[in-house]
């Protein structure tokens, strides 16, 4: 009875952990980098953070969109300094409100300054975003060439060591010396502290796209999918510099600055227009109306009385010592303008130049990838298997076996960097056009 309980409990364990598998390998497929990508966008914390700037700019524009707030005032006028009683001690009780009244459509322009202001948050909110995708594939990219470079490398070792067996028994016969056997395990040994090397900048890379995807940088949870995208460029230059010019976050921001300064400029002339002030204030007077020589002289009972007054006033901003306050700023957004405009012309010609500069680098990618795996690579292991045989035959040297292993090592590592680059370079026409080309 024990042992069938055993047996059943033994079942339970193989069933948990084959759930376990598939649910770890399920969570592994889940990882593609379309998946990475949205998780970045929905977590990165600058993205955040240039959101709620948005927000932000968005509930100013609102807020300078009011009055002024008005100003309420009580004052206790000309008490007696040995007279406690400010409510009837003193001469006259004062009670005033006042509210300012910006003319010539103020309020409007300054709410037309942070709209565009909005605009420019935006911008940096979507260049920021069109970079954070692009450093994501790259991130990604690299990971799967890494991956790539650990399976070459651990393939090279089982080579190698299956080699090291095979003239193990060649030794053991006296077919070959010592010194050919222990320069085969040197170089193992080489190959296995260059597989740890990689490893380790695995593990680093990791980290990075941790940080880009908003996770603990702590989190193992990246994997790299065996095969990369099967993107390609199928866009002309010419299409690439317009949608570069149409598109690009970054020259986007630069016009959305200048109208932004053209607003400014439209606010700062308004000021010229004076603003209004407008008072109302009541008067008690606990000791009675003053005397005057007008005064009614039969009425000698004080009486509390009561009077009014209304005040209107403007502000003068074109005043000679005033003026020049607003001109100024005038000709400083003007030249602001025109430096924006010169900032952006020469923005724009660096990242026609880099995405010039980009498909030279797509087409040499693409270029290796087709040589390396129709001509290069095919000759290389042909070449390092005649070496092994001819060696076997004692017709070549163990130093011309590992040559021809490391050259083979060599272009299979170059031809996954090829395919990596291709890739990456994909994703910086993305980031220097502003778009994804799905």
């Amino acid at each position: 009875m024990n042992n069938h309980f055993k047996i059943k409990n033994a079942k339970f364990k193989i069933i948990i952990s084959i759930l376990v598998f598939i649910l770890v390998n399920s969570l592994v497929e889940a990882q593609s980098l379309d998946s990475l990508v949205t998780e970045a966008i929905r977590n990165n914390p600058q993205l955040k953070s240039l959101q709620y700037r948005i927000n932000s700019s968005e509930y100013r524009s609102e807020s300078v969109n009011t009055l002024p707030p008005p100003t309420l005032g009580i004052e206790f006028n000309q008490i007696p300094t040995n007279k406690y009683n400010l409510w009837n001690d003193a001469i006259s009780n004062s009670l005033s409100l006042s509210q300012m009244f910006p003319l010539g459509g103020k309020l409007n322009s300054m709410s037309e300054v942070e709209k565009k202001n909005t605009l420019v948050q935006k911008d940096n909110y979507q260049s920021y975003k069109i970079n954070l995708i692009a450093q994501v594939k790259m991130e990604y990219y690299t990971l799967w060439l890494l991956d790539r470079k650990i399976e070459v490398q651990e393939n090279n070792i089982k080579l190698l060591n299956d080699l090291i067996n095979s003239v193990n028994v060649l030794y053991q016969v006296n077919r070959i010396n010592q010194a050919d056997l222990l320069t085969l395990k040197s170089e193992a040994a080489s190959n296995e502290t260059q597989l740890v090397i990689l490893q380790n900048q695995k593990e680093a890379e990791i980290f990075k796209m941790n940080k880009l995807l908003g996770r603990n940088l702590n989190s193992t949870a990246v994997f790299a999918i065996k095969e990369l995208p099967a993107d390609t460029l199928t866009l002309s230059q010419g299409n690439l510099e317009t949608k570069l010019q149409e598109l690009n976050p970054e020259l986007k921001k630069m016009s959305s600055m200048a109208a932004m300064n053209k607003a400014m400029i439209i606010s700062n002339n308004k000021e010229l227009i004076p603003d209004l002030m407008v008072q109302a204030m009541i008067m008690r007077m606990p000791q009675g109306m003053l005397l005057t020589s007008k005064s009614d002289l039969s009425m000698l009972m004080p009486q509390t009385g009561y009077m009014y007054s209304l005040m209107a006033s403007i502000t003068l901003p074109f005043a000679p010592w005033s003026v020049n306050k607003y001109k100024a700023k005038d000709e400083e957004l003007t030249n602001e303008i025109e430096g924006i405009e010169y900032q952006k012309d020469d923005m724009k010609r660096e990242m026609i130049s880099n995405l010039k500069n980009d498909l030279v680098k797509l087409k040499t990618s693409s270029d290796l990838i087709r040589l390396d795996s129709t001509n290069v690579i095919p000759l290389y292991k042909q070449a390092a298997e005649a070496q092994t045989s001819a060696y076997q035959n004692n017709k070549t040297s163990i130093n011309t076996v590992l040559d021809s292993y490391r050259m083979l090592l060599m272009q299979e590592m170059n031809f996954y960097m090829a395919q990596a680059d291709y890739q990456m370079t994909l994703a910086e026409i993305e980031m220097v056009i502003g778009d994804q080309f799905k």
